[in-house]
């Protein structure tokens, strides 16, 4: 019965992540220190053959000082492209350089099985405890690393000396060996692979087994105790799995679609959005909103002209966000202790509300926005062509990167601080210090509150984009026939529906 209950869950849990309408786009917030120098790529004539020596062009990306030629069994996360010269060589390192790591882990793994060998080991150590988040934290590492590999085989692509088809073509190779191949390798190796393992040895072995020899009270609390965190290890290694597909897809999908159309400076400027996410990934990112100063007001503010509302748009939603933060620094600051949990758990609950009703908001106030975008399109004197290729602006700024704020800095970065700080860490700290019902108690409801909190700024998240990408392809499809009554008409139909 308690495999077909973990099963159950789990199924569950994979399916309400993927319900949401395809893959995601956030990105683990992680933290990692890195002596960081600038890797060069050579540029190439034929991507998929060598790399002439005549030209060269400098990354964003940044490796450590000290990574070595060759992949060593104890390398560290940073990639490593010394020597690559062709995409097809880049390959052979990324799929090296993922297994070396994982079976680094896997080693540990069973380093950890001989060590702990029986119940009273298990219950004399915290190597177990320990090793979860070793899972987690390398699993993070690995994400980014391949964010990074994603990032230099498009730098490759990008300037090589190549017509727009054949970069077109050479793209793809991110979606094979990186979304596809190494990606499922994390699914596959780490949440399929260790995270069974796990079970398998500790819950359903070595635990299960001493059930009838230990006292009931004492083995159902480590039995508990341990289900519980390798649940949580589980859930947080299939979204971080699950969050890098997505991502790494839609920078493959992205930058394949500005390749096609032969724009390449739309496709530099995907590259330069990737990196930068990569870098906040990496906890190296930088918001010039004041937390302190911030003011939480949806009324939309005008602008003159497009370049001016794109400026208003990411500086207003920051504000907001920004605003929303310092209502979550009063909160932690005000009730900080398990005590002062308990006694106002009302505050809590309602401050996930809060993030639930704030999302919406913000995300109402980007469609209105991508409204007064298209007005100030619409509105010119320009000819339906050049709208046609204007209006693509939209989809940058109120598609990708203002919906792209809420994801990350919402959905992402606050609901997984408020977990860590609550659930993770007071509730979770004093587990042998109060009465384990209440301590349950507690648990269950903030783990719920933070779970619905998260669902519902998911879903409210997803639709608005699904409803803002329909909205952009309809007005350009206007505009592509020469349409502009009806593009209008599509522009009305939005603000109506943006007003119910």
């Amino acid at each position: 019965m308690k495999r077909i209950s973990t099963v159950l869950i789990m199924m569950s849990m994979m399916f309400s992540l993927t319900a949401c309408g395809g893959q995601t786009e956030p990105v683990s917030n992680v933290e990692t220190e890195t002596n960081q120098t600038v890797v060069e790529v050579e540029a190439s004539e034929t991507i998929q053959e060598e790399l002439p020596k005549e030209a060269s062009a400098t990354t964003q990306l940044t490796t450590e000082e000290n990574a070595t030629t060759a992949l060593e069994t104890e390398m560290g996360f940073a990639i490593n492209v010394e020597g690559i010269t062709t995409t097809d060589e880049l390959e052979g390192r990324i799929e090296e350089h993922l297994a070396t790591l994982i079976a680094s882990l896997n080693s540990r793994k069973e380093e950890l099985f001989t060590e702990v060998d029986t119940y009273e080991k298990y219950r004399e150590t915290d190597s177990v405890s320990a090793f979860y988040e070793t899972i987690i934290d390398e699993t993070n590492q690995m994400s980014i690393m391949l964010y990074e590999y994603s990032a230099y085989y498009a730098r490759m692509i990008l300037d090589a000396d190549m017509d727009n088809d054949d970069k077109y073509d050479a793209i793809k190779g991110i979606n094979n060996c990186l979304y596809e191949d190494a990606c499922d390798e994390i699914n596959d190796e780490i949440y399929e692979g260790i995270m069974d393992d796990m079970s398998d040895y500790f819950y359903e072995g070595i635990i299960e087994d001493a059930q009838e020899q230990a006292d009931y009270s004492e083995w159902y609390d480590t039995s508990s105790q341990e289900y519980s965190q390798w649940y949580d290890t589980s859930a947080e290694v299939y979204s971080i799995y699950y969050d890098t597909a997505g991502d790494i897809y839609s920078f493959y999908y992205d930058m394949s679609g500005e390749l096609y159309s032969g724009d390449l400076e739309r496709a530099e400027e995907i590259y330069e959005k990737f990196v930068q996410k990569i870098e906040k990934a990496k906890g190296n990112g930088s918001n010039d909103t004041s937390v302190s100063s911030a003011t939480y007001d949806t009324t939309i503010r005008e602008a003159s002209s497009v370049e001016g509302l794109e400026a208003i748009v990411e500086t207003h939603v920051s504000e907001c966000i920004a605003a929303l933060n310092k209502e979550w620094e009063d909160l932690s600051t005000e009730i900080d202790t398990y005590e002062e949990y308990i006694e106002n758990t009302d505050k809590i609950e309602a401050f996930h509300v809060r993030v639930e009703d704030a999302s919406a908001e913000i995300l109402t106030m980007i469609c209105q926005y991508g409204v007064s975008y298209s007005d100030l399109i619409l509105q010119s004197d320009s000819s339906t062509d050049d709208m046609y290729d204007d209006f693509e602006g939209f989809k940058d700024c109120i598609y990708d990167d203002a919906c792209e704020l809420v994801n990350d800095e919402i959905y992402d970065a606050l609901l997984e601080e408020v977990k860590d700080y609550y659930y993770d860490g007071i509730i979770n700290d004093v587990k042998d210090s109060v009465a384990y019902g209440d301590w349950s108690d507690a648990r269950v409801a903030a783990y719920e509150w933070w779970s619905d909190a998260r669902g519902e700024v998911y879903g409210n998240w997803s639709d608005t984009r699904g409803d803002l990408y329909s909205y952009w392809s309809d007005v350009r499809g206007e505009l592509y026939s020469n349409n502009l009554d009806d593009a209008k008409e599509k522009v009305a139909k939005f603000q109506e529906k943006i007003s119910k």
